[in-house]
């Protein structure tokens, strides 16, 4: 009896694992001819290539909103292998941005508390635009998705991700 309770119990927590992780990221229109296309109609400007001269890549679109807030990068590799080190590389690189960020927020407030007698005001002043700069793009990078499905992988924003499907 705990033998069957144990099985059902770990089919439950599997299923509900794919079903938890399945869902957690943002995933653009995958034919990138339409996404080019929904994207213009919703403004952005696009760059498509279905020809890239590029070692491993067949297909590329990239999209920006005249605004630059949103944006998005879509690259179709030429194997599964080659986009599965895309897209490790992708996350490697925006962690390794966030952390940095981490740093020189937690090192631009060190300085300016143990440092403070020696900082002028416009100096102070410095380092704090610093700081709400460093924080600003440390949440903005929070908006930033990266994924991959198959021989896709992309990044971008929420908004840009969502503007491929129209």
């Amino acid at each position: 009896m705990k033998r069957i309770l144990a099985a059902i119990l770990l089919v439950v927590l599997v299923f509900s694992s794919v079903i938890v992780l399945s869902s957690c990221g943002a995933k653009p229109k995958l034919n990138l001819e339409v996404a080019k296309e929904n994207l213009e109609e919703e403004g952005y400007s696009v760059s498509y290539d279905d020809d890239s001269s590029t070692l491993g890549v067949k297909e590329t679109l990239s999209a920006r909103e005249s605004n630059g807030e949103n944006e998005i990068n879509v690259v179709v590799c030429t194997t599964v292998k080659y986009a599965k080190l895309k897209y490790e590389e992708l996350k490697m690189q925006l962690n390794n941005s966030k952390e940095n960020y981490k740093l020189q927020i937690k090192t631009l407030k060190y300085k300016l508390r143990a440092f403070s007698k020696d900082l002028s005001s416009s100096e102070k002043e410095a380092y704090e635009e610093s700081i709400e700069r460093y924080e600003e793009n440390l949440k903005e990078m929070n908006d930033i998705v990266i994924g991959r499905s198959g021989k896709t992988v992309w990044y971008g924003t929420k908004d840009a991700i969502k503007a491929t499907k129209g």
